[in-house]
């Protein structure tokens, strides 16, 4: 692994934590919930941290040798069996989703005024916060089954990483944490985009 795919994985860590850290914090959160204008960047800052995420999980699942990733499948198999009746719990999402018609100009909402006071249930967001969390105490499942859709090269969409910039990324100015999601993505893409042997 090169240095400057090693320095994405720390400094792409390093924020989904600090992300983690900071809105597990909201006061808002364990009220249950935010007024309008905080639940929106609550939410642009863990799609950002989210996207980071599946950025790093696909770089980590591009280093998983081919004959692992065979044993991954059939091990597979028989975990599914096993579990056929085990409740099923939201996890996390290893696609990116499509644009949401709310972020479309950069997570800034567009109405000011008395709909800016409207307070939003944090339900989601929490459930969301904690796969993300999940996913970090135990990322080895979500390698795993990246790297199996890598291997295969197929699936119902072509591309884990939608077009264009991440998710919570803005058109505006750079910050630091967007330059960090910028980098992940770029070697999650240079990983995309490497020949796949035969």
């Amino acid at each position: 692994m090169d240095a400057r795919t090693q320095s994405a994985l720390e400094l792409g860590w390093r924020l989904v934590a600090a992300t983690l850290a900071r809105l597990g914090a909201l006061a808002g959160l364990k009220a249950g919930w935010l007024s309008g204008p905080a639940w929106v960047r609550a939410f642009a800052e863990l799609r950002r941290a989210e996207a980071a995420a599946r950025r790093l999980l696909v770089v980590l699942a591009g280093d998983v040798p081919v004959e692992a990733v065979a044993a991954m499948g059939q091990v597979r198999v028989g975990v599914a069996k096993r579990k056929a009746r085990a409740p099923v719990t939201p996890g996390f999402a290893l696609f990116d989703a499509l644009p949401e018609p709310a972020f479309q100009r950069d997570g800034v909402p567009e109405r000011s005024g008395p709909s800016a006071t409207v307070c939003h249930s944090t339900a989601g967001l929490a459930a969301r916060l904690k796969a993300l969390a999940a996913l970090v105490d135990n990322p080895a499942p979500a390698i795993r089954r990246m790297a199996l859709w890598l291997a295969r090269g197929r699936g119902a969409r072509t591309c884990p990483l939608r077009p264009g910039r991440p998710p919570g990324v803005g058109a505006d100015l750079m910050d630091r944490e967007q330059d960090v999601v910028m980098q992940c993505d770029a070697c999650a893409r240079e990983r995309l985009n490497r020949p796949v042997p035969p």
